[in-house]
């Protein structure tokens, strides 16, 4: 029986590189997958304006003494600025202090709009949300085809993944089956066998007595 259900759904995540597009950070966060932080180190009142979703707010001005003492520096990291001299600036003060994994997120916000990523701030929150925010089925679709070809891909993934549960499902329910009608087997036997030592009680019951007993002691 397969103990992991999830097992071979999610599909592994290459190592971080120095530079990411926005359909790398969009598929990692799809997938749910834990341990990355997304900075946003533009002015506080842009942030608040919109900003990808789950992003912290570290202004470039203020991004090294927050950052080391909040993040772990083996942490995944993903920056985003004002434009793309603003992301590198940032990217290169956090390695320059010890941070081993930070990678600059490629076109910023307007790229992370421009594919559908979710965003949050006072004017996204305005904004219709994109054709596949809330459709599971568009979200696999996209995912599949921004991603690198060869390898697994992730319908293919899923679909070996739901054959897993479909094979576990199957697996649990004829053990239930054999269970039950063991079960019922040993409740038959029971209820015969009860019966038959009632039966022959009353029987015994109804036998007459042995004449010589009524003559015991005259």
């Amino acid at each position: 029986m397969v103990n992991n259900l999830v097992g071979g759904i999610i599909p592994p995540q290459p190592p971080i590189q120095a530079q990411s597009d926005a359909h790398v950070l969009k598929s990692r966060l799809e997938w749910g997958e834990p341990a990355f932080t997304i900075l946003d180190v533009r002015d506080r009142n842009t942030f608040n304006q919109g900003h990808i979703m789950g992003a912290m707010p570290m202004p470039i001005d203020e991004l090294v003494q927050r950052a080391v003492p909040s993040l772990d520096t083996s942490r995944d990291i993903y920056v985003y600025g004002a434009n793309e001299e603003e992301t590198a600036q940032a990217a290169q003060q956090l390695r320059s202090n010890g941070f081993e994994h930070v990678s600059q997120l490629t076109g910023g916000l307007a790229a992370w709009k421009a594919i559908g990523g979710p965003t949050e701030g006072i004017v996204e929150s305005k904004t219709p949300p994109g054709a596949d925010d809330y459709n599971i089925v568009d979200r696999l679709k996209n995912h599949q085809e921004n991603q690198p070809k060869g390898g697994t891909s992730a319908t293919e993934a899923i679909k070996k993944g739901a054959s897993n549960l479909k094979d576990s499902i199957q697996e649990g329910a004829s053990n239930l089956k054999d269970s039950i009608q063991e079960g019922a087997s040993n409740l038959k036997e029971g209820i015969q066998e009860g019966a038959s030592n009632l039966k022959e009680g009353a029987s015994e019951s109804k036998t007459p007595g042995n004449p010589d007993d009524s003559n015991v002691g005259s």
